[in-house]
């Protein structure tokens, strides 16, 4: 394992910037990240999640990894490549999950306070591919209908490989709003959808 040297501090990091900015203003949007050529990413993993955290994660915040991804491995690779400190779920400015099978661990997200609620979480969300129609795809895909600000009507989004559970938890994070959890949905190919605790959103 080496630390990956592909990522530009100043060009890829204020590319992936605006394109999680406009994702997230946009909701249901489907934005791009640049791709870059790691090295040695551990097996599973999507390189394009390394390029979102690089960007979002500096001394100051944390990171975290649901169950199915919290090894050893994993710590270690992001440990390396990120300046952020690992915390237990629960007290972690950022969490990567995998999209394929609902995490449990989802439910303990720091959801912020009343009076803080820009304290809370933020998911990464991993899927095998994001579309913005159907088409034709290779597993399961979940369809989701979103509205709210920054969406005109409604806008949909399919997600192969995603649980659905997602969004029953995120609904219970909301319950309290502005406390909440916001969502980036990130697929290998670098393809991100964000989904911001003011969406409204539904299967279909």
């Amino acid at each position: 394992m080496v630390r990956e040297i592909g990522f530009d501090e100043v060009f890829d990091s204020q590319a992936t910037f605006r394109a999680l900015l406009d994702s997230m203003s946009r909701p249901g949007k489907i934005c791009q990240v640049p791709l870059r050529p790691y090295r040695s990413p551990p097996n599973g993993f999507c390189p394009p999640a390394l390029t979102i955290l690089k960007t979002l994660c500096d001394h100051r915040v944390s990171f975290s990894l649901g169950a199915a991804n919290e090894t050893t491995e994993w710590i270690r690779y992001l440990e390396m490549n990120l300046a952020a400190p690992f915390q237990p779920i629960e007290k972690a400015d950022y969490v990567l999950f995998d999209g394929a099978g609902f995490d449990p661990g989802f439910a303990h997200l720091n959801r912020g306070s009343l009076e803080f609620p820009e304290k809370s979480a933020t998911a990464l969300i991993c899927v095998n591919r994001l579309l913005e129609e159907q088409a034709e795809t290779d597993g399961p895909v979940c369809g989701l209908v979103l509205a709210g600000p920054g969406v005109k009507g409604q806008a949909r989004l399919s997600a192969e490989g995603f649980d659905p559970g997602y969004i029953t938890g995120r609904q219970r994070t909301i319950r309290y709003f502005p406390m909440g959890v916001d969502l980036f949905l990130v697929d290998s190919n670098g393809k991100v959808a964000g989904i911001p605790r003011t969406s409204t959103v539904e299967i279909g």
